[in-house]
């Protein structure tokens, strides 16, 4: 038998609890239904009626039936885990909407290294603060690049840990009328009295984050120093990025002999990391590609509106970002060049060209199509 669907898209609003910074055991107890209810709702089990659900998705700080939107209010959620990052990866334009801008939230005195917190506007009366782990933050920005550019500097009137801890807010959000008393801009008199910590924090950001503070310089005095400080190594977000896509696969790291794992990457824009893995055999791609896929040597790119994709041999096993020029003697039809910003197709290698590796497979994707 089996079981009717719930009235909202349940992996949507699985997404927004998953970041949201409080745990699910608190979340079930400050709404007031068990643990094991909102396991089971979550996990796809009807544990809850429809108006009881309908409920806790207000309560949670969304709106909408077919679709959910963000409710007026500020709304926490946070990227700690692989799991939070792929939940805020995957959320519709619905609940964040794309081209964003983003500001940077600091509380004072800015001490905190273990967090980066950023303020953006949903609409009118909709804030969200995304409060993210440091070793994440290089691949967020990769996927949302106005994250390492904020517009303005905020601060938060109480430690984050405070507002959350406010079992008189009703619901995950904090309402838009305590909004003043929430969070602000910097101003100058809270600029001047943390001058120096400010100056050092924001140097440690630009050297460890590459965060880019120059649309946020002049609410920054005196001007920002130099960090001593050795900049985030950049295997720790290209792990991230790896193993945020591995676990999609039943095995993870191609373990048998006869598959292997290759990284998908976007052709309209260059990406420092991958965006997608796909699992391919020997009986597709024969022994010797499958040889080089094994040592990392090769890459899928996609063109999001064409129906073409290929596969691309590397001059060396280069896990993300720009590989190496090929400078291997072979011979092949098509070749990628990189051409700044743009990677493109080219029958011929001039002798200008980047070329990123010759193609060496490719397929093409039905432009219609009927599924009986």
């Amino acid at each position: 038998m089996s079981i009717r669907p719930y009235p909202i898209p349940m992996d949507n609003f699985r997404n927004v609890l998953t970041l949201s910074p409080l745990s699910l055991v608190e979340i079930a107890r400050r709404f007031g239904i068990s643990r094991s209810n909102l396991m089971g709702l979550l996990g796809g089990n009807r544990t809850l009626s429809d108006d009881r659900l309908l409920q806790l998705v207000k309560w949670v700080g969304l709106v909408g039936a077919d679709t959910l939107h963000l409710d007026s209010g500020i709304h926490f959620w946070k990227i700690a885990s692989e799991t939070q990052m792929e939940a805020f990866l995957h959320l519709p334009t619905g609940i964040l909407p794309e081209s964003l801008r983003w500001s940077l939230v600091l509380e004072f005195p800015p001490l905190d290294r273990d967090w980066i917190h950023l303020k953006t506007d949903i609409s009118e009366q909709c804030w969200v603060l995304l409060s993210v782990r440091p070793v994440f933050f290089a691949l967020l920005r990769d996927r949302l690049p106005g994250i390492g550019r904020p517009v303005t500097l905020m601060y938060l009137q109480k430690p984050l840990k405070q507002i959350l801890a406010d079992t008189r807010n009703h619901g995950l959000a904090v309402a838009w009328a305590k909004q003043p008393q929430t969070l602000t801009l910097v101003d100058a008199p809270m600029r001047d009295t943390h001058a120096a910590d400010l100056s050092v924090w924001m140097a440690w950001a630009r050297q460890k984050l590459a965060l880019d503070t120059s649309d946020i310089s002049d609410q920054i005095y005196p001007p920002m120093t130099e960090s001593s400080e050795d900049g985030l190594d950049p295997a720790i977000p290209c792990d991230q990025a790896w193993n945020l896509l591995a676990h999609r696969l039943d095995v993870a790291g191609a373990a048998h002999p006869d598959i292997v794992d290759i990284p998908i990457f976007p052709m309209e824009q260059f990406g420092q990391y991958p965006s997608g893995m796909v699992r391919m055999d020997r009986n597709w791609l024969g022994d010797t590609l499958l040889e080089l896929g094994k040592k990392g040597r090769l890459r899928c790119y996609v063109r999001e509106n064409s129906t073409e994709s290929v596969i691309v041999a590397l001059s060396t096993v280069t896990r993300c970002g720009l590989p190496p020029p090929w400078v291997l003697s072979t011979a092949s039809e098509r070749y990628l060049i990189w051409r700044d910003p743009n990677l493109e197709i080219a029958a011929h290698i001039e002798s200008n060209d980047y070329c990123i590796g010759p193609v060496v497979a490719a397929w093409h994707r039905a432009t219609t199509y009927m599924v009986q």
